[in-house]
């Protein structure tokens, strides 16, 4: 017997023919006659606005015509877009949108709500709320006493992240120096505490925070008192300079901690935010592009040494070149260890691209897999990973009761999710593997009070109890995010797809799992050509791969090859996109990397250049393994093809 949740997994989508087309004008219609309606039976006695014989007249008339003729332009332009929904499609983190995603967005964008304040936007701020309050379960943190919301997308959420974490970490400054010259507090000088200080973890802060507050003068004039030295009100250089006066020792600036692997909107936000490139500490890789924990021990017993402070630690979970998961169980554990020896350093999780497949590893329901989700042609519906020739992958399989993978011999995967949970942020994006419209992204604190910090007004108790929990009467957030206007249709889109597709492993978990399966076959397939070369094992749906041929000797000529490639099946301007055949993406990785250093077939080549360039395809679309119309599977056709193109380039020499 089917549950609810348990619907084939096509059902999801309007699919790469519009196979469910007829459905899908259904409801757009049923939306915008209900919107129709909804608007005249407002004071229905009210006359109209516009005249009838203003709408059917001479003018009108012109109008119309000016607009089908330039609309037609429009969609016409538009017929030469990227063809993201189709199996051929295998470039970058996106494909079709879901069926409840799409049409909740185009129903909700006819009210056009803003969702920065329930005056705004009076149902899908809760909507928004409510989503941030699942992502919070989701990743274990406890939902009464986080906070999660939705931004632009994952470059907003992880500049929040460091503004939230910077009024996180300087409040404990801040509370001394107001009880120390408003109070008439005697305080502790020199460097080591002021290093004590700036390594307060975050729920002490919240404590000591409420401590403040409860004086007896009231949490609204104890506000008062407090924001004058809060270094958003100061100001970086003043707060600096006035705690250096407090402390008599110079003031050491902290430290963000990234991966080498980290988005370059880190990189952005150092000077976006004042925190200087010279203040990112990066942390090496293993030949999986997973930061070492090891290597983030000595970093942490370095700030230990210096007394340098750490501002946070940044782990990736789904880099957005590779794929690739870091070990967040061990990472928490190293700073856990450093906590204890008084260096506190909050840990943000990028999830933007592989937060939703947390869902993988969360209980669900199913019993049977429904029809249509086999991830394979094999009856047995088992994938093999192991590589012959090559470097050893760990085969997987997938079993279809429990729609989970098991790593064989290596639980690793499964451990750095449930590893989220002893983390303090995590960035996710549902415009990526949420599969909902641009721009959906999302942050979720654990430590739900740091956004009071940042409010534009006091946070004083009653304030910080009904304004984003939930049973609000009258939610808010405006006032503490970054964004002053986002639009209400982008979090109906991700609330209602999880209404019909949930966080768990009967709905989302189902796509990605059958997702990471088709990357492990598809990583299998190639290391049975001899003319391609895969790099790592895939940890979800991401493969990286190169072209080789004989008679290449360096690494620029190999470069030549790839980019040749990268330029043959990469979107370029086109008359039709009958032009596209397939579509992949590329990227490059720093000869230096340990994948390359432990590779005996790059390391036999000169290293001529600085890089290496590597084809980088993304498996969103789960009908990739199915067959094209000669009836070969996608996935062999494309590599058959890709082997052709790989003939047609010469090798300087040849």
């Amino acid at each position: 017997m089917i549950s609810d949740f348990e619907h084939d997994l096509d059902l999801y989508f309007l699919g790469p023919k519009s196979e469910q087309r007829q459905f899908l004008v259904e409801a757009l219609q049923l939306v915008l006659n209900d919107h129709i309606f909804w608007r005249r039976n407002y004071f229905p006695k009210d006359p109209p606005a516009i005249a009838y014989s203003k709408v059917h007249g001479e003018d009108a008339r012109h109008f119309r015509e000016l607009f089908f003729t330039e609309l037609f332009a429009l969609i016409s332009d538009l017929k030469l877009d990227v063809p993201v929904f189709s199996p051929r499609y295998m470039a970058h983190m996106i494909s079709e949108t879901t069926l409840p995603s799409l049409v909740a967005y185009f129903a909700t964008l006819l009210y056009n709500p803003n969702n920065v304040s329930s005056e705004a936007s009076p149902v899908t701020i809760r909507h928004e709320l409510e989503v941030g309050r699942e992502f919070a379960g989701l990743f274990g943190y406890d939902k009464s006493k986080s906070f999660g919301h939705l931004t632009s997308g994952g470059t907003v959420a992880n500049y929040e992240s460091i503004w939230y974490n910077k009024a996180g970490l300087f409040l404990p400054l801040a509370l001394e120096l107001a009880e120390r010259n408003e109070d008439g507090k005697q305080g502790a000088m020199g460097p080591e505490d002021l290093f004590s200080q700036l390594n307060v973890p975050f729920e002490e802060v919240d404590l000591r925070l409420k401590a403040f507050l409860s004086h007896s003068d009231g949490p609204e004039q104890r506000w008062s008192v407090l924001s004058k030295y809060l270094i958003s009100y100061l100001g970086d250089y003043t707060f600096k300079r006035l705690v250096e006066s407090q402390w008599q020792t110079p003031w050491v600036e902290p430290v963000v901690i990234v991966p080498k692997t980290a988005h370059y909107s880190w990189s952005r936000a150092a000077s976006l935010l004042g925190i200087g490139k010279n203040n990112f500490v990066r942390v090496a890789v293993d030949n999986e592009f997973r930061m070492l924990p090891s290597a983030l021990s000595d970093v942490l017993e370095t700030c230990l040494t210096l007394r340098r402070p750490v501002w946070q630690i940044v782990t990736v979970v789904g880099t957005t070149e590779f794929g690739t998961v870091d070990q967040v169980d061990e990472i928490v554990k190293v700073r856990d260890r450093f906590t204890k020896r008084g260096l506190f350093a909050p840990i943000h999780v990028d999830a933007a691209y592989g937060g939703y497949f947390a869902t993988m590893f969360q209980n669900g329901h199913l019993g049977e897999s429904p029809a249509g989700d086999d991830l394979t042609n094999t009856p047995e519906g088992t994938v093999t990973g192991t590589v012959s020739g090559k470097k050893a992958h760990p085969s997987t399989t997938f079993n279809r009761q429990q729609n989970e993978f098991h790593f064989e011999n290596e639980p690793l995967i499964p451990a750095a999710f449930e590893g989220i949970a002893g983390t303090d942020s995590v960035t996710v994006d549902p415009h990526k593997a949420g599969y909902t419209p641009y721009g959906a992204g999302a942050i979720v604190l654990k430590h739900g009070f740091l956004k009071d910090l940042v409010a534009e007004t006091a946070p004083y108790c009653l304030d910080r109890e009904d304004t984003t929990q939930e049973g609000s009467s009258s939610p808010q957030l405006g006032k503490f995010i970054l964004e002053g206007s986002k639009p209400g249709a982008v979090a109906a889109a991700v609330w209602f797809s999880h209404k019909l597709i949930p966080l768990n492993k009967d709905g989302y978990g189902r796509q990605l799992t059958v997702l990471c399966g088709i990357a492990r076959e598809f990583d299998r397939l190639v290391s049975d050509r001899f003319d391609l070369h895969s790099l790592y094992r895939p940890h979800t749906n991401i493969v990286c791969l190169l072209a080789r041929k004989t008679g290449i000797t360096r690494i620029s000529e190999l470069n030549s090859l790839n980019e040749f490639l990268a330029a043959r099946f990469g979107v370029k301007e086109v008359q039709s996109i009958q032009s596209y055949d397939y579509l992949v993406s590329r990227t490059t990785i720093n000869l230096d990397s340990p994948c390359i250093l432990s590779d005996a077939y790059l390391a036999a080549l000169t290293p001529d250049d600085d890089h290496l360039t590597v084809l980088r395809l993304v498996f969103m679309n789960r009908w990739v393994q199915g067959r094209e119309f000669s009836g070969e599977t996608y996935l062999i056709d494309f590599l058959n093809v890709l082997e052709r193109a790989v003939k047609d380039h010469k090798v300087v020499g040849d």
